[in-house]
């Protein structure tokens, strides 16, 4: 009984003195090595099934090929890693490229080693298929020379129990060997491109049933990853045919109260780009977000995943190249510093890094595989238009307000967009903008905005700062960086109508009494603060010699005017009750008028 040769023999034997061209041999172990390769499932294996249908790939020598990429995969995920590690420093571009191809774009290009796998699969395997298809053609060559130097062989070639006995133990071969270099390569397989339609029609349903499912996952863990804390989604749905997408029941934890949301939202609705879903990524053209609240308790305290940093930083005046003098604690100035600093502590954490985000560190072998950067090529959510309406905000200056941002994304430096924010209080006047900068492709942005409408009244300032508002409005615009370590901002102030008062010792070291005085004729002020520091405690920088001035300027016009009040008062007292019964009303006014008198004495000594 004659037993055939392993499987595995024969597909090689076939492949080597079959009819398998040198370029489907090509193909087929390039495509091979880089699905083995490339770890997991994901997008780009997609697309390669579907490449392997359409094209007239050899099935054996793919899957050959495939298993010999995955166990290579596995043991050389450190090298995927770090191969993938300089694919993110150095071709980047590549990566947006490929984020931006429908159905590979869905492909989790931040891991490392798929990164490193989508370049090391095609290199592996290129080369491999040029080695392999290189033996076949030497092979067919000795075998078409031994035919045709060889009656004795061709004749036993040739005869038909061979023939049988060559099916039976290595499988379907060529008439002949010179047929072998003369029958032409089939690249497309007509049957393939059918099968390739009904198995992305398969792969459609298979998303819409899952999709959200997996899109909230991916969801819940990036956002948990960031905030450090839990952050619940009841529901997020995507309709990849409809391009709607919503989102309910959003509770983001506060890593430094876990029984409290830093913030709570009923419901987002939007419109989502059909062309982006297929790319993997949730792309809203206008986005309405409905009531959403802060600091509320919650059923149950989150899950924190990454405690709060207790460091507070260090501040030097030397590294923003102020002086000593010239800084102030913002508690000194600001009622609400302590919410202000809250504040900035919880925001602290989506804030962008100052430098560029260590690599992670590995503990065990599959987390070369599973590692990934923070900054991914291409964000995976944009929201072009958000509107948020009657959104509370904690503070006295704004309180209920409407927000309307643009380009929010989670990956702003690869998005390269301005994000923008417009501010508008439904209480008070206070209107305000603000823009991150992200064109420049940096990590790091330019902060730039404008700000109008502030009532000086509400502004809760401190009775340490040694002064006091009635009334007044503030404009301005600001610059500056803001970074999860430090903040730099500079604010160009100018202040109209303004009315305030002397608390305590006053400003600037000149008295309560002198700044109370200035103050009475000092309406409109222009000047610039700063506020630096960590970004966990900042600092107040004052222009004291531009202040100084302006109030040193003020005096002069204040004493006069107290002059004038007190020789009023004076002339008053002493004149009112002496004046003959019949001087008439109009010349008693007149004289205790010290500022009629004078000007009537001025212009009796006039030249005419």
């Amino acid at each position: 009984m004659i037993l055939p040769m392993p499987k595995f023999i024969r597909r090689w034997l076939a492949i080597l003195r079959g009819g398998v061209s040198p370029v489907i041999i090509f193909i087929s172990t390039l495509l091979g090595f880089t699905f083995g390769l490339v770890p997991g499932f994901s997008g780009l294996h997609v697309a390669i099934i579907v490449l392997v249908l359409i094209l007239n790939v050899h099935i054996g020598l793919f899957l050959m090929t495939f298993a010999a990429g995955k166990g290579l995969c596995f043991a050389a995920a450190p090298v995927l890693y770090h191969i993938g590690v300089g694919v993110h420093d150095y071709l980047a571009p590549l990566l947006r490229l490929l984020a931006a191809v429908p159905v590979i774009g869905i492909t989790d290009l931040s891991r490392y080693a798929v990164a490193g796998g989508i370049v090391a699969g095609p290199i592996v395997g290129g080369l491999a298929g040029f080695l392999l298809a290189l033996l076949v053609i030497q092979f067919r060559k000795q075998l078409l020379r031994l035919e045709e130097n060889s009656e004795r062989f061709r004749q036993w070639y040739s005869k038909t129990w061979v023939r049988i006995l060559d099916r039976i133990l290595i499988g379907r071969r060529t008439k002949d060997a010179k047929s072998l270099f003369t029958s032409k390569a089939t690249i497309l397989r007509k049957a393939g491109i059918v099968l390739a339609i009904i198995v992305l029609g398969l792969c459609v349903l298979l998303v819409t049933a899952i999709k959200d499912d997996k899109a909230r996952d991916y969801a819940v863990a990036k956002l948990t990853w960031v905030n450090g804390a839990e952050v619940n989604l009841d529901a997020l749905s995507l309709g990849i045919l409809s391009g709607s997408a919503s989102a309910k029941g959003i509770q983001v934890t506060d890593a430094r109260q876990p029984a409290n949301n830093q913030v709570a939202i009923d419901e987002i609705s939007a419109d989502a780009s059909v062309y982006n879903l297929l790319l993997g990524r949730v792309v809203v053209d206008k986005m309405v977000v409905s009531n959403m609240q802060f600091n509320q308790p919650r059923p149950s305290p989150g899950q924190v995943v990454r405690p709060p940093d207790a460091n507070e930083g260090r501040f030097d005046p030397c590294d923003y190249r102020v002086t000593v003098e010239d800084v102030a604690q913002i508690d000194k100035y600001l009622q609400n510093a302590r919410k202000l600093k809250d504040w900035l502590a919880k925001v602290r954490k989506w804030l962008p890094e100052p430098r560029q985000a260590e690599k992670p560190a590995i503990i065990k072998y599959l987390d070369y595989l599973l590692a990934r950067t923070d900054a991914p090529p291409a964000p995976r959510f944009m929201a072009r238009d958000v509107l948020l309406d009657k959104v509370a905000i904690p503070a006295l200056v704004l309180g209920n307000s409407t927000i309307q941002a643009a380009n929010l994304n989670d990956s702003p430096a690869a998005a390269r967009l301005p994000i923008r924010f417009d501010i508008k209080s439904n209480e008070t006047p206070m209107q305000a903008n603000l823009v991150l900068d992200y064109t420049s492709g940096e990590p790091v942005p330019k902060i730039r905005g404008s700000f109008s409408g502030v009532e000086l009244s509400k502004l809760g300032v401190s009775d340490s700062a040694g002064i006091a508002f009635a009334s007044g409005a503030a404009s301005g615009s600001f610059a500056g960086t803001l970074t999860r370590d430090a903040i730099d901002i500079s604010i160009d102030v100018d202040v109209n109508d303004m009315q305030a008062s002397s608390v305590g010792d006053g400003v600037l070291g000149l008295g309560g009494e002198a700044t109370t005085e200035a103050l009475k004729v000092l309406k409109n002020l222009q000047t610039n603060i700063r506020i630096v520091g960590p970004t966990s405690d900042p600092r107040i920088v004052l222009d004291v010699k531009g202040l100084t001035d302006s109030f040193l300027k003020a005096l002069p016009d204040a004493m006069r005017a107290r002059a004038m009040e007190e020789l009023d008062k004076a002339l008053g007292d002493k004149l009112g009750d002496k004046l003959p019964a019949g001087v008439g009303d109009g010349i008693k006014d007149a004289v205790k008028d010290p500022n009629g008198i004078l000007k009537g004495l001025g212009g009796l000594f006039e030249k005419k």
